[in-house]
């Protein structure tokens, strides 16, 4: 069995470092992201740049140590202080974060107008990635992708999704594309519009909606089909049912 360094002091330098990576991998100094468990861990093609675990005899080590350049063993106690997790599984690695430029985005933009929650990115991270045909831009005040709680829900997401954060509207119209608001009711109906590329869908704020000014700027308003006695879908689910409409229509129409 390989012998791998043993770190047992929380005063360490190094793992006061790695903690607040853990814990607040939006930072810009972090320049890292955590990725916590054997599966995500597993699922991530991309090198590891130091893989912290407690237990050198676990099976699933060995494939993860092939892609670490650096591997350390940890104490049980200082693994269970990096865990952001309910149930620690004692392994995390550390990712280089991704990072994208306007040559890297698709011709269909989702576009996050303040965007707060972390789950509703998250949820739209992981849509795009299984339609394998949006790219994401958010604008100024929008969550950030490398925020921890989204990083939990979709990093494997991340590195297949270009993303763009600090994105104003007017960016998206002079690169030519077509402008859709996403709206509770009075816009075209889902289901009876037709989309080309370029295009770019915006879903609002979880509470406001979307900015008044931004909402002028759309050149066309878009409502998914609801009950009269409903209330607004949630973001996450909203712009996920655009996202499938726009996938059906390129792949099965």
């Amino acid at each position: 069995m390989p012998q791998f360094p043993l770190l047992e002091s929380r005063q360490n330098a190094k793992f006061k470092a790695w903690l607040a990576y853990a814990q607040h991998p939006e930072d810009v100094e972090c320049p890292w992201l955590p990725v916590e468990g054997w599966k995500n861990l597993s699922d991530l093609r991309q090198p590891i740049e130091l893989l912290l675990f407690s237990d050198p005899a676990e099976p699933r080590l060995s494939p993860l140590l092939s892609r670490a350049r650096e591997a350390l063993q940890l104490a049980p106690h200082l693994m269970d202080a990096l865990s952001q997790v309910t149930s620690p599984q004692a392994v995390l690695g550390f990712i280089k974060k991704p990072s994208w430029d306007w040559n890297r985005m698709t011709p269909w933009v989702l576009y996050l107008d303040r965007l707060q929650d972390p789950g509703n990115l998250g949820t739209l991270l992981r849509t795009a990635r299984a339609t394998g045909l949006f790219s994401i831009a958010a604008s100024p005040g929008s969550v950030s992708c490398f925020n921890a709680k989204v990083v939990r829900a979709s990093a494997a997401s991340l590195y297949a999704v270009p993303f763009l954060p600090g994105v104003r509207l007017e960016e998206l119209r002079r690169r030519g594309h077509t402008v859709w608001a996403a709206v509770p009711g009075g816009g075209r109906l889902l289901y009876h519009a037709r989309f080309e590329p370029p295009s770019a869908f915006m879903i609002g704020n979880e509470g406001a909606g979307l900015d008044p000014a931004v909402l002028a700027d759309s050149e066309f308003r878009l409502s998914i089909p609801m009950r009269d006695d409903s209330e607004s879908l949630n973001a996450g689910v909203a712009g996920s049912i655009i996202m499938y409409e726009v996938y059906r229509q390129r792949m099965f129409v």
